[in-house]
């Protein structure tokens, strides 16, 4: 079991190796894939499954996966594009879910430090390399830091959780990914993170009945947020960047009430969407709009019940065990850059996502 779990451990600070891609007679897969299938088979070995009773106790959770599972895959089944969706649908959700299981049945409360660790020595690991493209001048044309990744909005949802345990945890090595997130430029990720925060804090100041602190602090990250807002307006690439995203968004709702109630098939909205000058738009640029187009109305569902398990059972156990705010504010931040951005809908943030509700699911 000790071998599981540290290969568990690994499979979180090697999350960014699905950028290794490569192809097995003929189907594609990437290195954190075939982590994670060796994972499975040690799981196995192990005999992992054994654990599995106490998993599915937990009834709103468990159909909650049910109804994403049923909703991802009548979407990927109705796909126009059945290759680009069974990818995804494989990648993102059979390949999460099953590390999801995996860690939820493996790791137990006393070993939830080692899991926010790696997320820590992950991001910082990121933003060492980022720095280093940043010092060469290596910049996307927008003159934002991207990294090793495709997108600087990509590298900045991978940095944010490991800031975030970082900051709870009084780690120095959150000076480095703070830097890295600076240059992304991501104003969504700075907002998230914030958000994610503020709710941190308000939370440990009431707890310790400094209620007037708490209205204080949430009315300061309010005209925080709306003076960053209006900054952002005012730049010439802010409002370009709000104008498409409110087009793009209207096109979303439109596309999902012309494909009711099954959805369009995963990664196929940039068919929908005429690519702009220098960027296509393969997702909507909101989380909510991204699971309700490509998991339907039914998968939107499992995607509510799992968050609604989730902080429900995060809010009673904050009194018991120290780690349940850090992941509290895990999931507020993915949830708040999720307004403007789809902080699940890539192989890394998939296994973010379900790694945050095992841990909880552990506690």
């Amino acid at each position: 079991m000790r071998v599981l779990k540290i290969g568990i451990y690994s499979t979180i600070f090697c999350l960014p190796l699905y950028l290794i891609r490569f192809r097995i007679f003929d189907v594609p897969t990437t290195v954190l894939e075939i982590m994670i299938y060796a994972l499975f088979l040690l799981w196995l070995v192990n005999k992992g499954y054994r654990n599995l009773p106490t998993i599915l106790k937990e009834k709103l959770l468990v159909w909650g996966i049910i109804l994403l599972v049923i909703g991802v895959s009548a979407a990927t089944i109705f796909s126009w594009n059945l290759r680009v969706s069974a990818g995804i649908w494989k990648a993102w959700f059979v390949d999460a879910i099953l590390f999801f299981v995996i860690f939820a049945t493996t790791i137990e409360a006393k070993d939830i430090k080692k899991v926010l660790n790696a997320f820590i020595f992950s991001g910082f690991v990121v933003a060492v390399i980022s720095l280093i493209y940043l010092i060469q001048g290596n910049l996307n044309f927008q003159g934002r830091l991207q990294g090793i990744f495709d997108s600087p909005n990509y590298l900045a949802m991978y940095l944010a959780p490991a800031l975030i345990i970082a900051l709870f945890q009084k780690n120095i090595l959150f000076v480095l990914p703070v830097a890295a997130l600076f240059f992304t430029k991501s104003y969504g990720a700075w907002l998230g993170t914030l958000v994610a925060l503020i709710f941190g804090i308000s939370i440990l100041l009431h707890n310790r009945g400094k209620k007037k602190i708490v209205l204080l602090l949430i009315f300061l990250a309010f005209a925080g947020i709306f003076a960053v807002g209006i900054i952002k307006i005012q730049s010439s690439e802010g409002l370009k960047s709000f104008d498409a995203r409110f087009v793009i968004w209207e096109k979303a709702w439109q596309v999902f009430k012309n494909n009711f109630p099954i959805g369009i098939g995963p990664g196929t909205f940039e068919d929908y969407f005429p690519l702009y000058p220098k960027w296509g738009v393969p997702q909507p640029h909101n989380l909510y709009l991204a699971f309700l187009l490509q998991t339907g109305i039914v998968g939107f569902v499992g995607f509510i019940l799992i968050l609604i398990w989730f902080f429900m059972t995060g809010f009673k156990k904050m009194a018991i065990n120290q780690w349940s705010l850090v992941i509290l504010c895990m999931m507020i931040y993915l949830l708040a850059h999720g307004v403007v951005d789809t902080t699940y809908w890539k192989n890394d943030l998939s296994l973010i996502f379900w790694t945050i509700v095992g841990a909880m699911a552990v506690l």
